[in-house]
């Protein structure tokens, strides 16, 4: 069920009327069967997946809280839930993946293995981290195992952010479904300042960038520099919207049902390093990639040698989270290489002098550089394979002869992004908060948003890009 459907449009208002009418454990019971309607209405019969992860889980936390810390079983039950979540994913995402690697490796003999059709299931990469950093904070005694099945489940299956995130941690869930926050007037408003404004960015603004994105992806040999840099940057903001305009949503609804999930972008493209966009984007899956990956290996503690290997360890991790293909794994080295040379540049004397001398002219370069080193990597995500990136990273920067010689085209999604950019430095400035305060700018506010939507939203329901992840 799309968020931006009118399936959805009619579920939301009819679960929160018989939600609220309710009390105590039905409540729980409700919302939890509505989660799994939300995720059959997609493909029934991948809830029992869901399910069947649910139970592994629940049972390997219960059974690890109930053993003494030094009791080696305990390691048994969290490798029962580790096999299980990460064989779901393997099979169902990365099967014909390491399939492809074997026959690109064959040099023995002749036999190459043929591609599976599978069918992958809608949000497993969400709900599969969210259950395994549950069972790791259960067997590192950050939280208590919950006894309750029904609890349990509604953390993993909440359908809000069951299948496109954002990545909520367990005890931030539990304390507000021990402790539900009262749904008052201004939350209620804040909610629905979020809803629409999650509809705005996905209808509006990503769902019309893709048309630009879409072209020059599958038409970029027959386009130039100028060309294919627009629409890298018309991906580099409709995937911006697409991704945090379902965050909205999630975030605004969960909040309707006493739910208050953590922020997960905050203007990722207003910033000055690479280490700092990574710090404002998908804040709940690089926080969860820092806490269960980077730390483990030792973060930036150990050698110089040490902190390079885990960055690159974890953005490896983070490249094949995001798909299963070459061009995936090569952004995550992109990334490595990016925020290992800014860890290196960060200890050296000319960058604490700019930093003290350099001004606003030297912000402003800052801020243009890391834009375009985010740019060069975005081919490498968002392209078919690894050699269309290679072929359109060859035009970005110029190796073509005619690589500026051919017309430029798409020069109003051109003026576009930049209207996108400079309203995006007005709003952090501005934000919802400060809105709320403020009746006049509220009004406004609903006004352009409505406006927005009647007048420009892209025709259809398009779905939501981290569907695919």
């Amino acid at each position: 069920m799309l968020f931006n459907s009118l399936h959805f449009l009619i579920f939301l208002p009819v679960v929160l009327i018989i939600y609220n009418l309710l009390k105590n454990r039905l409540q729980k019971v409700f919302l939890l069967v509505a989660s799994f309607y939300f995720y059959m209405s997609w493909n029934p019969h991948f809830i029992f997946l869901l399910i069947f992860s649910i139970l592994v889980d629940y049972v390997a936390a219960i059974s690890i809280s109930k053993l003494e810390k030094t009791d080696k079983k305990r390691k048994i039950f969290l490798f029962l839930s580790l096999t299980t979540n990460l064989g779901f994913l393997g099979y169902f995402k990365y099967s014909n993946f390491f399939l492809g690697i074997i026959n690109d490796i064959n040099f023995i003999n002749q036999h190459y293995f043929t591609e599976y059709y599978i069918i992958l299931p809608v949000g497993i990469s969400f709900y599969t981290f969210q259950s395994i950093s549950y069972t790791l904070d259960v067997y590192n005694e950050r939280i208590e195992a919950k006894k309750s099945f029904i609890d349990f489940a509604l953390y993993v299956s909440f359908f809000p952010q069951l299948v496109a995130g954002p990545i909520v941690r367990a005890e931030t869930f539990f304390r507000d479904l021990k402790d539900r926050q009262a749904v008052s007037y201004e939350i209620i408003k804040y909610s629905f300042i979020l809803i629409l404004l999650g509809f705005t960015k996905k209808t509006v603004f990503a769902d019309n960038l893709a048309v630009v994105v879409d072209s020059v992806f599958k038409n970029y040999s027959s386009m130039n520099a100028f060309e294919i840099w627009t629409g890298v940057f018309a991906f580099m903001w409709q995937i911006y919207f697409d991704f945090s305009g379902y965050t909205d949503i999630a975030i605004g609804v969960a909040r309707l049902f006493g739910y208050q999930f953590d922020k997960n972008f905050f203007f990722p493209f207003n910033i000055t390093s690479i280490s700092e966009h990574w710090s404002r984007w998908h804040i709940s899956f690089t926080t969860w990639i820092r806490d269960y990956i980077f730390i483990p290996l030792g973060g930036s503690r150990g050698s110089k040698l040490q902190l390079h290997r885990n960055i690159l360890i974890t953005f490896l991790f983070g490249g094949l989270w995001h798909g299963a293909a070459y061009h995936y794994l090569a952004w995550g080295i992109w990334h490595t290489i990016m925020l290992s040379t800014e860890q290196e540049y960060s200890k050296t004397k000319l960058r604490d002098w700019l930093n003290q001398h350099g001004g606003k002219p030297y912000l402003v370069a800052c801020y243009f550089f890391t834009i375009f080193c985010i740019g060069l990597g975005l081919p490498l995500f968002r392209a078919e394979t690894l050699k269309d990136a290679f072929a359109m990273l060859k035009t970005m920067l110029l190796f073509n002869s005619d690589s500026i010689t051919n017309s430029f085209q798409n020069f109003s999604y051109f003026q576009l992004i930049l209207l996108v950019t400079i309203t995006g430095f007005i709003f952090e400035k501005y934000r919802i908060k400060n809105m709320m305060n403020n009746t006049r700018s509220l009004v406004i506010f609903f006004l352009v948003q409505f406006f927005l939507l009647l007048c420009f939203s892209a025709p259809g329901s398009q779905s939501f890009i981290y569907f695919a992840f």
